[in-house]
């Protein structure tokens, strides 16, 4: 299985699969469950998904992309 990481000034978010779904996570704190990586991924660029109190993810420039993020396998 992969999980997907993306770096910011604020340290990383993380998409994790959990429980047949794919959370958004930053510093342990979850913000959000999706049903595939790539949703995950476009929720949180576009601030769709519970947000640490803390800036916003438009100017962290988060990419809805996930072909951006770095990918990386579980073990």
């Amino acid at each position: 299985m992969k999980c997907w990481t993306y770096d910011t000034r604020y340290g990383p978010f993380e998409i994790v699969p959990l429980d047949g779904s794919y959370h958004i996570m930053h510093e342990g704190e979850a913000l959000g469950a999706y049903p595939s990586p790539e949703e995950a991924a476009r929720a949180l660029a576009e601030g769709r998904t519970s947000w640490p109190p803390f800036g916003s993810p438009q100017d962290l420039g988060i990419p809805a992309e996930l072909q951006q993020w770095h990918a990386r396998q579980l073990v």
